[in-house]
């Protein structure tokens, strides 16, 4: 089955609050649900906070645990999104190992 594509910026206009995250978890949520595979685009995002990271990939993580990452594909990024993403997600399973 293909992938589907979600964008951050048809779902919010940021990706810095609580609400701009349970936007995308919601998103992939009902996506994922389905046992579909994503691809989630940052194009034309710039910054991200961990507020939004807790309460997207943060619950998501929760709720399917960290193996999920196999079926989600993050493109379309810059350095500094890739830098927070990456970090989020060491910790997330540095975590999980404890």
């Amino acid at each position: 089955m293909k992938p589907l594509m979600l964008s951050i910026k048809d779902l919010s206009d940021s990706a810095l609050s609580n609400h701009d995250g349970i936007q995308l978890q919601s998103a992939m949520d009902q996506k994922l649900s389905t046992d579909n595979s994503i691809i989630i685009s940052f194009r034309g995002i710039n910054t991200i906070s961990s507020s939004f990271l807790n309460s997207s990939f943060g619950n998501i993580f929760d709720k399917y645990g960290i193996n999920i990452l196999s079926k989600i594909k993050i493109v379309d990024y810059t350095p500094s999104v890739a830098n927070c993403i990456r970090k989020y997600v060491s910790d997330i399973k540095s975590m999980s190992s404890c």
